[in-house]
């Protein structure tokens, strides 16, 4: 072998050690990382354990609270632990940045699953609903609920991206992200809201790099409340979306039911049907009777709405109505009045 060639192979192997030590860096320095955390982090956070759940899974759900960064370095410090196989479920107080065996001993230990109070809000709810979810689980009541909402001010930076609009029920509707919690039996209607904002701020970090520079993040989530009142299949979320954007282009009242239903029902979205004359309400929020979108957010929406929103689907559909005959919550799209009404 030529000594040139014998060079060109040293090179290479050279430059392959490198990139295996790079890669091996890469993967370890923040899994040891996660070894020297110091439980410096005061911020709490209420992990659920399903009965049954693998170590596995226990680290992925700890991951996706915020409690760990990596899954490898809890599984590696798991393995090596006199907890291994020990861990519990139940619900726990953990907290951001804990330490790893801190975390594991909280977990061997049994849950207190009497002392929490679980919250459910389902996607689609408004303040008032989630108001009135509060008081039956007797954590505060409604007019407390609904009074901080509207007085109390919260930390949190996206809050001074919303405008202040006159005639706007709650500034704070639709941030009120829909989810599951766990709340201490002396918990109040500031720290319910407090964490149902921190989520919303979570979960809305994740996806907004998604939204349209020529929209602001009220407008999505304005638009998000309304396709998640209005679409019943998620298929339709994003169709539903591209008919709001045809119709704000073309200059049309959007003519959306679900505006009304939350004006004349007040959030609570108790009213069967929608008549001639409630579409005549004098409500900022009405939309067969002021132009573009309503003054603020009708419920909470999710996160597949809020996408939605960001991305409406691109076609020429201005109308949709109800398909009675399929009566599965499915919709039947037009691209003219004609059509529409045929």
């Amino acid at each position: 072998m030529s000594r040139k060639k014998k060079s060109f192979i040293s090179k290479i192997f050279a430059v392959a050690v490198l990139l295996v030590i790079a890669t091996l860096a890469i993967v370890t320095i923040p899994v040891f990382l996660e070894y020297t955390r110091d439980n410096s982090s005061e911020v709490s956070v209420t992990v659920e354990i399903p009965m049954g759940a693998s170590e596995k899974q226990i680290a992925s759900i700890l991951k996706e609270k915020g409690v760990i960064n990596y899954e490898l370095s809890f599984r590696i410090k798991m393995y090596t632990s006199p907890y291994r196989g020990k861990l519990n479920y139940g619900v726990y107080t953990l907290y951001e940045e804990m330490c790893l065996e801190d975390i594991l001993r909280t977990l061997s230990k049994p849950a207190t699953l009497a002392e929490s109070i679980k919250l459910t809000i389902p996607e689609g709810w408004s303040a008032e609903k989630i108001a009135a979810e509060c008081e039956r689980k007797k954590l505060c009541t409604k007019e407390e609920f609904l009074k901080v909402l509207k007085e109390e001010d919260f930390n949190y930076g996206f809050i001074s991206d919303i405008p202040e609009k006159q005639g706007v029920r709650y500034k704070l509707e639709g941030y009120l992200f829909p989810s599951t919690h766990y709340f201490d039996t002396d918990a109040d209607a500031y720290v319910v809201i407090d964490t149902l904002l921190g989520e919303f701020e979570k979960q809305y970090d994740k996806i907004k790099s998604k939204k349209p520079a020529d929209m602001t993040m009220n407008e999505v989530i304005i638009r998000a409340s309304l396709i998640e009142r209005e679409a019943k299949l998620p298929a339709e979320r994003r169709v539903i979306s591209g008919v709001i954007q045809n119709r704000i282009e073309e200059g049309m009242l959007l003519q959306i039911d679900a505006s009304v239903v939350y004006a004349i029902s007040e959030g609570m979205y108790d009213v069967d049907r929608v008549l001639y004359k409630d579409l005549e309400i004098d409500s900022p929020y009405n939309t067969y009777k002021y132009q573009g979108l309503p003054v603020g957010a009708i419920c909470s929406p999710g996160i597949s709405s809020i996408e939605a929103a960001m991305q409406p689907e691109k076609h020429n559909y201005l109308f949709y109505h109800t398909d009675t005959q399929k009566n599965d919550g499915s919709h039947i799209f037009s691209e003219t009045f004609a059509q529409h009404t045929r």
